[in-house]
């Protein structure tokens, strides 16, 4: 996380697990605004919804997969809930 890496603000906002491993390393970005982490993690929530979707539609998903995008989701909408309640240090975000 010390590390400053270039990230692709577009990519970011539009498919967020393309450039960050985990939702903490959205939210300690410094190359996102508040406004645009709170924006790509509900975009990230709701890609990781669609996929957990696609299950129940019938497209094969491994039971592994699924527990991993359960747990995905549940840190997405904790660091979420975090930044739109301002439990973020300011230089954080």
């Amino acid at each position: 996380m010390g590390e400053r890496l270039k990230i692709d603000r577009e990519a970011a906002k539009a498919e967020p697990e393309s450039q960050f491993q985990t939702p903490d390393d959205l939210v300690a970005s410094e190359g996102l605004t508040r406004g645009e982490k709170i924006a790509a993690l509900k975009r990230w929530a709701f890609l990781v919804n669609r996929r957990l979707a696609s299950g129940d539609e019938g497209m094969p998903v491994s039971g592994a997969q699924e527990a991993a995008d359960a747990e995905l989701l549940r840190k997405i909408e904790s660091s979420r809930s975090a930044l739109i309640a301002g439990d973020v240090p300011e230089e954080e975000t």
